[in-house]
């Protein structure tokens, strides 16, 4: 089987994309990178959220992939590669981890036998539809759409014995400064990096499928519709993107941003969101 590109969509929610998808077959993935939480990046590119997100697609764009028996392999072969060019091109030392460059994936190959094979680590998401039902494979509901900033910023996280303490968007920052100094260690998060997540923190398997069958992956950003803005749930939201193509949906998504920019009624971190997805649809080899 091959996977056949039917839609690639990526637009910057700001002066710099720090998303990226792509398609070098047998693979194809989408790569969401993680805002800094630094003063100023440690590399010379605008960030280094866009850094490791670009040197991420290069290292998968040129990438044997046939070489690994498994994409389980993928998050140690990232970091292999992306450490030392890392080291090469940092202004400084990193303090500690909340100073690393990383970002969440999804990346699936197509296998022989009716089978994608995935891997991904972070907030991204894999749907596909087999003609029967729609599989998705991505963070449980409970964990989706930031919903820890959410309560922090409403003051739902407080002790339910005391007054709600709101955080404002200002204070979650050194907040989330905090929780990226435990990225890929136990207790903390996964995420690709240049270090490996533990294999805990890495979703692995294969999906069975048919010629046919219709893939979605897409970052946080595009999920913001189901998990924030509750206008989609993850079927209707996976049918609008194959009816009518993803730049609609990209529109809508920006509309309803533009039309809270404060955050006050959808809680969020960021205004807006770089946002990436891709369609593809499986087919028989050649």
């Amino acid at each position: 089987m091959v996977l056949e590109t039917v839609d690639i969509r990526t637009i910057a929610s700001g002066a710099e994309n720090e998303d990226r998808a792509g398609v070098a077959p047998p693979l194809a993935w989408v790569i969401d990178g993680a805002t800094d939480v630094v003063p100023e990046p440690l590399t010379h590119a605008a960030s280094d959220a866009s850094w490791f997100a670009a040197a991420m697609h290069a290292v998968l764009s040129g990438l044997d992939a046939e070489a690994h028996a498994s994409l389980a392999e993928l998050p140690a072969v990232v970091a292999d590669r992306l450490a030392p060019e890392f080291a090469a091109s940092a202004r400084r030392p990193p303090a500690g981890r909340a100073d690393h460059p990383s970002a969440s994936a999804v990346i699936i190959r197509a296998r022989e036998h009716g089978h994608i094979e995935f891997v991904s680590v972070g907030d991204c998401t894999l749907l596909a539809h087999d003609g029967k039902r729609l599989m998705k494979i991505g963070v449980a509901e409970e964990d989706a759409g930031d919903r820890w900033v959410a309560d922090a910023l409403t003051g739902r996280s407080q002790n339910a014995t005391a007054a709600p303490v709101p955080l404002s968007r200002d204070d979650l920052w050194p907040r989330l400064r905090a929780v990226r100094a435990h990225m890929n260690t136990p207790g903390g998060y996964g995420v690709f990096s240049i270090t490996a997540p533990p294999p805990t923190m890495v979703r692995h398997g294969t999906l069975e499928v048919a010629p046919g069958s219709r893939i979605l992956l897409a970052s946080d950003g595009l999920l913001r519709l189901v998990d924030i803005f509750r206008a989609y749930d993850t079927e209707r939201l996976f049918t609008a993107a194959w009816t009518n193509g993803l730049a609609p949906l990209f529109d809508e998504l920006r509309a309803l941003e533009r039309a809270d920019a404060d955050c006050k009624r959808y809680p969020r971190a960021k205004t807006s969101d770089d946002t990436t997805a891709l369609l593809l649809r499986v087919t028989p080899r050649a």
